[in-house]
C-alpha cells in the first residue's frame, strides 16, 4: 500500500490523533504514516518511499527532497509554507501545495482584537481586577481608536479581511503591497501608500500580514521601529521573523513605540518566558489566531481533499509552484 507521511509537531498540537486522515486515506487506497521524531536520518528513512507529505513547520530541506522517490505531493498544512525548500521541490517535479483560506476570519478577527487590547489596555486593567483593585486610572492614557489611521502591510486574503472589520470602528486604513494592483486597493476604497517607511510614518497602528522569505525576514528592525510614531501599536499575526524581537524589545522599553500585540514570536514555543511578555504594554498569544472549531474542521477537510487529489491524477487547488505542471497531463477536476 503507498504511504503517506505526516510530521511536524504542530500537527499533533492541532490534531490529537490523526485518526480523519488515517480513515481518509485508506478510503483511496492509501496507508497514513505518523512521523514523530526529530532524527533527520530517521525522517529521510521514513519518507524516501512516500508518496505524499503531510507536514506543519517541520523543515524540509533540499537533503531531505533529494531522497524522495515516489513523492507526488508536499502540503504545507497550513497557510504558510516556508519551512519547505520550495525550489528543490520544483526542480523535482514535486507539487507543493499549502491550504490558505481556512483561517481567514479568525486571523483578520485576531488582528483587530489585538489592536484593540493593546490600544485599550486591557492586559494591565484585567492584571489590576486580579489583585482586587478597581482603578481605571492605572491604564492611563487611552486615546479613542475612532479617526486613527491603521497601516496594513500585505493585502492578501487575511489582509483585506482585516479592513470592514477595522473599519467598523472608525479606523482609517492605508495599505502597503507593491504585489497587488491599484484595484484592489480602489476596489476596497483605502489609501495606497506606495513606500513602506512612509506607512510607518503615518500610521497610529500597523498590521502585519505578510508570508515569511528573504525579503520579509525582520522587515521590521531597529531602523523601522525609529520611524514609526511614538505612540504607535504593531500587530503581528503572520510569521515572528518578520519582527526582530531584540529590536522590538529594546524599541518597547526605551519608548520608541506605544505597544504591541503579537500572536507569534520567533522561536515557537519560547526557550522559557520570552523578555516582551514581561512588559505592560504588550499582549501576546500562543499562536492561537487560526483556531476557531470551523477552521479546525476545514483545515483537516481541505488539506486531506488536497493530498488525494493530486494522487488520483486530478489538479491541485491550492498549489504555490504552478511550473511543475507545465508539460504534465494531469486529469481534470469532476
Amino acid at each position: 500500500m503507498q504511504r503517506i507521511v505526516a510530521a511536524g509537531d504542530r500537527v499533533y498540537m492541532k490534531f490529537f490523533d490523526l485518526d480523519f486522515f488515517r480513515k481518509e486515506a485508506e478510503k483511496e487506497g492509501f496507508e497514513l504514516f505518523s512521523f514523530k521524531g526529530f532524527d533527520d536520518s530517521e525522517f529521510e528513512e521514513a519518507i524516501k518511499d512516500a508518496v505524499g507529505l503531510i507536514l506543519i513547520d517541520r523543515p524540509l530541506t533540499e537533503k531531505h527532497i533529494s531522497v524522495l522517490e515516489k513523492c507526488r505531493i508536499i502540503l504545507a498544512l497550513e497557510v504558510g509554507y516556508d519551512f519547505i525548500d520550495l525550489e528543490a521541490a520544483t526542480r523535482r517535479g514535486i507539487v507543493v501545495s499549502n491550504v490558505p483560506a481556512y483561517c481567514t476570519d479568525e486571523v483578520a478577527t485576531h488582528a483587530v482584537m489585538l489592536l484593540l487590547s493593546v490600544s485599550r489596555k486591557l492586559l494591565a486593567l484585567t492584571e489590576s481586577v486580579k489583585k482586587g483593585e478597581w482603578d481605571y486610572n492605572l491604564a492611563k492614557p487611552v486615546y479613542h481608536v475612532k479617526n486613527k489611521r491603521l497601516g496594513i502591510v500585505g493585502l492578501g486574503k487575511i489582509g483585506r479581511s482585516v479592513v470592514p472589520k477595522a473599519r467598523g470602528f472608525g479606523i482609517n486604513i492605508s495599505a502597503y503591497d507593491p504585489y497587488v494592483s491599484d484595484d484592489i486597493f480602489e476596489l476596497l476604497g483605502i489609501e495606497r501608500v506606495h513606500e513602506f517607511d512612509d506607512l510607518l510614518r503615518i500610521c497610529d497602528f500597523i498590521s502585519l500580514h505578510v508570508p515569511l522569505n528573504g525579503e520579509t525576514h525582520h522587515m521590521i528592525s531597529e531602523r523601522e521601529l525609529r520611524i514609526m510614531k511614538k505612540d504607535a501599536i504593531l500587530i503581528n499575526t503572520c510569521r515572528g521573523k518578520v519582527i526582530d524581537e531584540y529590536a522590538l524589545l529594546k524599541a518597547l522599553k526605551e519608548g520608541w513605540i506605544g505597544g504591541a500585540g503579537l500572536d507569534v514570536l520567533e522561536s515557537e514555543p519560547p526557550e522559557g518566558i520570552n523578555p516582551l511578555a514581561q512588559l505592560s504594554n504588550v499582549i501576546i498569544t500562543p499562536h492561537s489566531a487560526w483556531y476557531s472549531e470551523e477552521s479546525l474542521e476545514r483545515l483537516k477537510r481541505q488539506g486531506m481533499e488536497e493530498v488525494i487529489r493530486v494522487l488520483k491524477g486530478e489538479r491541485p487547488r491550492y498549489i504555490v509552484n504552478p511550473e511543475v505542471l507545465a508539460g504534465k497531463k494531469l486529469r481534470a477536476e469532476n
